[in-house]
């Protein structure tokens, strides 16, 4: 099939930027609306710049070459934009959904300028160089990928509601007769991971869980790294059940995921807790531990920018463990409902896979839009 020709994005869109208005934290007010910045949304305020859909871009920061997030993003409703974030709209002729598959898919960094602060203004924007094909096939295309999209973000949804059922259904239980007990008395073991040597070259390699995997509440295995496998003491690895705590570093640190993929290496940044059974089901003491983050946090030792938690600190936690009724009516309860969870996020990770699987062969022309609807 003949390759959809490329044009500059400025000639498709409409730039907004002008219509930006960057406010300091100490003078924003908090409310509904999103405050977006470089990488997504940064804070929430009580009013707005814009309406609908549209396509943002981020102007600065490292995230531009290191790509670890979407560079080019879509936000709708009502938000405001400061000025780390170009704002744009497909014009009448092209979608502004489907310019953001074409932007994202783009490499981009032939045009970012800047060493220590990687940038791409608004020129370079304007220049990048994107497939444009008809409108009738953009729109085709963004309904393709965005069809995958939204149903990653209905998975996604559902398992945020799921863990608040997990944790209604926790709450319920300590509302009932309970007790405080230290999380060394519950625990087997709690301990910091290795301190890794790296193997990133070879596919083969053990993973290692850094602090950037757990976020939310959950491990995602993308930012992970690989390392030379060796053997550690029983206690610094992960195992099925185990819980994990981020235990160095301001932002990060006492956030709290539980693990349930067989074993796994973690480096030294990350605490494991290894749950005693014979005192307390493992998911009983997940739930008990997430949504302590800030609680965890306090445990923390030393100066801004040098915080640590170390293992004795964390033992130190109080955790409330429900003593009315059987614990492992409970554990069953919560742990079919991380099952789920698990379901939900092996069907989002295939789904991301079959996306980033059709988006160079839709973007390029290899494949038609049109084509796919009919198989379906």
């Amino acid at each position: 099939m003949t390759p959809f020709p490329k044009r500059p994005i400025g000639e498709l869109v409409l730039n907004l930027d002008r219509k930006r208005i960057p406010v300091k934290a100490a003078d924003r007010r908090v409310g509904p609306f999103p405050y977006y910045g470089a990488s997504g949304v940064v804070d929430y305020v009580d009013d707005y710049l814009f309406e609908g859909l549209h396509l943002l871009v981020a102007e600065d920061g490292e995230n531009l070459r290191s790509r670890s997030t979407a560079v080019a993003f879509l936000a709708s409703g009502r938000f405001w934009v400061n000025n780390h974030a170009h704002v744009l709209q497909g014009n009448n002729e092209n979608d502004t959904r489907y310019l953001s598959y074409a932007l994202e898919a783009t490499d981009i960094s032939g045009y970012i300028t800047g060493s220590a602060q990687p940038k791409l203004n608004q020129a370079s924007l304007a220049a990048i160089q994107v497939p444009a094909p008809s409108l009738r096939e953009q729109r085709a295309i963004a309904a393709t990928l965005g069809a995958l999209d939204d149903k990653i973000e209905s998975n996604r949804r559902q398992r945020a509601l799921l863990r608040e059922l997990g944790q209604c259904k926790y709450q319920a239980a300590i509302n009932g007769d309970h007790r405080l007990a230290l999380l060394s008395e519950v625990s087997v073991s709690i301990a910091r991971g290795v301190a890794p040597k790296y193997a990133d070259a070879d596919p083969e390699a053990p993973r290692v869980i850094n602090q950037k995997c757990i976020r939310d509440g959950w491990v995602s295995l993308q930012p992970s790294r690989r390392m030379v496998d060796r053997v550690v003491k029983v206690e610094k690895r992960a195992s099925s059940g185990d819980i994990l705590v981020n235990s160095t570093g301001t932002g990060t640190l006492g956030r709290v995921a539980r693990w349930h993929i067989g074993d796994v290496f973690v480096d030294g940044h990350v605490s494991v807790v290894k749950p005693d059974p014979k005192i307390i089901p493992p998911t009983v003491l997940a739930y008990s531990l997430l949504g302590r983050e800030s609680d965890i946090e306090d445990l923390a030792t030393g100066s801004t920018g040098q915080t640590e938690l170390s293992p004795s600190r964390l033992a130190e936690l109080a955790v409330v463990i429900p003593t009315a009724g059987d614990l492992s009516d409970l554990e069953e309860t919560l742990l079919s409902i991380e099952n789920r969870c698990d379901q939900l996020a092996e069907e989002m990770q295939r789904l991301a896979a079959l996306r980033d699987a059709l988006l160079p062969e839709l973007l390029s022309g290899r494949m038609r839009a049109a084509e796919i609807e009919t198989a379906q």
